[in-house]
């Protein structure tokens, strides 16, 4: 549609709607009754159901929010925690090797020595010695 089409189309409208302004019993045989699509007869129980989803939503988001902050919690403790135990694990292992000279006991030179021949040292088992 060119320009001129367009205006002519307008120019038709508003002599109608003049029309009708000076003469509205030209709408008297006209059928104005208005029929509400079938979609629209359950709207009022979709927007009930709307309302009540996005309330539930609103729980389920307030939920999830306090799981999060309650891992990120102590997800903050575990890694104070892990810090604790790396330095004690250093601080165990200064104390080790202090006791043993920097090494893990043993010669280095292949020589044995007198734990792994049987000449005194201490056998640590897992069950308490009994004074019998």
């Amino acid at each position: 549609m060119d320009r001129l089409e367009a205006l002519v189309a307008i120019a038709h409208l508003r002599l109608r709607l003049v029309m009708i302004e000076r003469r509205p019993q030209l709408l008297e045989g006209v059928d104005m009754q208005i029929k509400r699509p079938i979609e629209l007869a359950g709207l009022k129980g979709r927007l009930v159901r709307a309302r009540q989803t996005e309330a539930a939503i609103a729980v389920t988001g307030e939920r999830y929010d306090a799981a999060l902050d309650a891992i990120d919690e102590a997800h903050g403790a575990a890694k104070a925690h892990v810090g604790e135990l790396e330095h004690y694990g250093a601080e165990l292992r200064k104390t080790v090797e202090s006791m043993t000279g920097g090494t893990n006991g043993g010669p280095n030179d292949g020589a044995s020595s007198s734990i792994a021949s049987g000449d005194g040292g201490q056998v640590i088992t897992s069950e308490p010695e009994t004074g019998a």
